[in-house]
């Protein structure tokens, strides 16, 4: 892989939302004396906010899986298909699953939450073998199909393992998806801590009576293992399930850790209010739980790294204005302590989820 030396060079590592926006940006305003190159694993975009929508059916895979190349194209950007291995802030290179080792002069890191299968493997033994992983989305939506086919044949019990928004959405979307023709029972193991107990009481309230009337068993318990057959549970308890559903991310992957970008003990990344790594200045990382609309700001924030200027801070405030998908054409809104659910809510987020998505891509 050869890089313009006179040029100063951009890598995207991920194909993120606000990496994206990166790269409509440059689009917008290119500027010759900027190299860009985009790594990711695939030449796709899913939206993860309507990946429940996908799974219950009201979404095709194309309503939620974007191609990157007319994108990439417009950028003028080189997409490298590749994961990554290693990152040494100290050389400025990334070692690629291709072999190259990609050097830069500014770095954006914007990659899918990672649930390592080492990690979970520790913490759950069988999980490797056994249990279907959520992420990476890609992997996901290939295997769905598969688990429908199934469920056509005969009754599952199927065990959704994750807490938070993740876990619920995916259990309600499922429960929803397989219920017919066999009536397949979905089970969510959502951890120790009450399901959603940082959100507001009345969405909490919702979300748990949506499940009641999915007919979804929830249980406040973590999974201590697998077999093929069951789950184990840290309780004692022994649950039978023909497909568990891994949908807790752990984190950040393993070589974001290596490259000292997290707190040792936090696990936390070590950036500034510009995104920038606090020891390696020219690396810019987007949190996981990032705002939506933090793309421009880190655009602006990677061209000042690379021509110069002045840095703007980022808006990393949580929006007071939470959705969760129910399944069914179904949805849950909360505004502060203002909440409200059904269809009607279902179709307000339909209609904004596929604004922004159509926004992300149009050039």
């Amino acid at each position: 892989m050869t890089v313009n030396p006179s040029r100063k060079h951009l890598v995207l590592l991920g194909a993120g939302r606000a990496n994206l926006q990166v790269l409509k940006g440059l689009a917008r305003q290119t500027t010759g004396d900027i190299s860009i190159t985009l790594v990711a694993p695939h030449p796709y975009y899913i939206e993860s906010t309507m990946l429940p929508g996908y799974i219950a059916g009201d979404y095709t895979l194309e309503d939620v899986r974007i191609p990157l190349d007319s994108l990439v194209e417009a950028s003028g950007a080189t997409f490298v298909p590749a994961h990554v291995h290693a990152l040494d802030p100290a050389t400025r290179r990334v070692q690629l699953s291709s072999g190259d080792a990609l050097p830069y002069d500014v770095l954006s890191i914007d990659v899918e939450p990672a649930i390592e299968r080492e990690h979970a493997e520790t913490l759950m033994p069988g999980s490797r073998r056994n249990a279907l992983f959520v992420r990476p989305l890609e992997n996901f939506v290939q295997l769905w199909p598969q688990l429908q086919a199934l469920s056509h044949e005969r009754a599952l019990q199927v065990a959704v393992i994750g807490s938070g928004v993740a876990g619920a959405e995916m259990a309600m979307a499922v429960a929803h998806a397989l219920a017919s023709p066999h009536g397949t029972r979905v089970t969510l193991i959502a951890g120790h801590e009450p399901l959603l107990e940082d959100h507001p009481p009345g969405m909490r309230r919702r979300v748990l009576n949506r499940l009641k009337h999915l007919n979804i068993t929830l249980l406040q318990d973590r999974c201590a293992g697998m077999d093929g057959r069951a789950l184990q549970l840290e309780s004692g308890a022994s649950l039978v399930c023909d497909a568990p559903l891994l949908a807790q991310g752990n984190g950040a992957p393993a070589w974001l850790e290596q490259a000292g970008l997290l707190d040792d003990e936090s696990g936390h990344l070590l950036i500034n209010e510009r995104l920038q790594s606090e020891h390696h200045r020219q690396v810019f990382v987007v949190p996981e739980d990032a705002p939506a609309e933090i793309g421009p700001v880190l655009e602006a924030n990677l061209r000042t790294a690379m021509q110069g200027g002045s840095f703007k801070k980022v808006p990393l405030d949580a929006s007071r204005l939470r959705a969760i998908s129910g399944g069914d054409g179904h949805a849950i809104v909360a505004w502060g302590p203002l909440s409200l659910e059904g269809r009607e809510v279902w179709n307000w987020k339909d209609r904004r989820d596929r604004r922004q998505l159509l926004s992300l891509f149009k050039i």
